[in-house]
């Protein structure tokens, strides 16, 4: 093998790695995503969620980084997260899940 064709077998892996980064960071943002009911509005929305750590030995907490009903809803209470065990990542849809809220 020459200079040459090792140079572009290098170049051809690098070409594949960065296209593999490149689909992995575009599929990230929808792997994230559940369709949760809004116990405020009573709408279906695409809810980004994660799982932030508060510490060393205390559980992981879940926040909403982003949601569909954003801006005007952003202050809200998150009381979708009640459901969030409910609920399946990558928009896999549980119907029990998206059942209105019960109003007191």
């Amino acid at each position: 093998m020459t200079g040459l064709e090792f140079t572009l077998l290098m170049a051809g892996f690098a070409a594949a790695a960065a296209i593999v980064v490149l689909v992995r960071q575009a599929i990230s943002p929808v792997r994230d995503m559940r369709l949760m009911r809004c116990p405020e509005t009573g709408s279906v929305a695409s809810v980004c969620t994660e799982r932030v750590s508060r510490g060393t030995g205390e559980e992981s907490e879940v926040q909403v980084r982003s949601c569909d009903l954003w801006p005007g809803k952003q202050g809200c209470a998150r009381g979708c997260l009640a459901r969030y065990e409910q609920t399946a990542p990558g928009y896999l849809i549980n119907v029990e899940s998206l059942k209105p809220f019960e109003r007191p």
